[in-house]
């Protein structure tokens, strides 16, 4: 059941443009005072040691976010991510990477609330030790898929949930797509982002299209695509689905991913697609 381990994966290029993306939505959210909510449906670590033996087997962190710690001159967007790489390393030296829930309680406020799901249960203790002490912070362990249906709607009526499984199983895009058909039913006005592997055009499609056709709600398809040549025999290309993604956030999309491409990928054969779906 628990065959997918994302320590293999940790800070390869995939992390680096979600959780830049991440950390805008976080942003764009509290530009009202009101509290927000934070729910992370597969929450994993929380945090990952770049020197673990699983990290370092395939090293995909070298082809990642080593391409964009402690640059030189970068675009204000990226600021709060690369911040929050810096304040998770000591003398510019690169060793942990934050996930996303450390990524969130390094930007939330101390009114907003996270919600952390790990179906994992040895992953839900490490994450345990690595939240404890923060505020308003709990940690449930359940099929992350069910969460939009355990927790929506929040008390606080604002917030963003994260959904960034594994697909590691059959029909996981299906999965995705009725999730989110349940979360918008509760949580009609909630920010919803989903991370996915960029399979082919068509199975990206086909969830846009059960998700417009459940939902209606306008949609933002944010996707990086870096060079096959470069990367044989992995994945390549990732994208991100903001479902009511807030107000000019694909200009934000387009810094972000403009920024990070050909730092990720140097042989210019790579691409960013940056679609809104009304």
């Amino acid at each position: 059941m628990f065959a997918y381990r994302h320590y293999f994966h940790a800070g390869n290029f995939a992390d680096v443009f979600k959780h830049a993306l991440l950390s805008q939505l976080i942003i764009s959210l509290q530009k009202k005072d009101r509290p927000i909510v934070y729910v992370d449906t597969h929450a994993g670590l929380g945090r990952y040691d770049l020197m673990h033996p699983w990290a370092d087997k395939n090293k995909e962190f070298n082809q990642g976010v080593s391409q964009v710690f402690d640059p030189a001159d970068y675009p204000t967007a990226m600021e709060p991510y690369l911040r929050i790489l810096k304040l998770n390393n000591e003398n510019r030296l690169l060793r942990w990477y934050p996930g996303s829930p450390v990524i969130a309680r390094s930007l939330l406020r101390s009114s907003d609330r996270l919600v952390l799901n790990e179906f994992n249960v040895s992953d839900a203790e490490q994450l345990r030790g690595v939240v404890r002490g923060w505020p308003r912070t709990s940690v449930r362990i359940e099929d992350g898929f069910s969460l939009t249906k355990s927790v929506l709607p929040p008390d606080e009526r604002r917030g963003l949930i994260f959904m960034d499984p594994s697909y590691d199983r059959p029909a996981e895009f299906d999965r995705v797509a009725s999730s989110l058909e349940l979360g918008l039913k509760k949580f009609s006005t909630g920010v919803f982002a989903v991370w996915y592997p960029v399979m082919n055009d068509e199975v990206t499609f086909r969830l846009i299209r059960k998700l417009k056709t459940r939902g209606n709600k306008l949609i933002l398809r944010a996707e990086i695509c870096l060079s096959k040549t470069k990367f044989p025999g992995l994945m390549n290309a990732c994208g991100v689905l903001i479902v009511n993604p807030p107000y000019q956030f694909d200009a934000l999309v387009d810094v972000i991913g403009g920024w990070l491409l050909p730092r990720l990928d140097s042989s210019g054969e790579g691409r960013l697609i940056n679609q809104l779906i009304d």
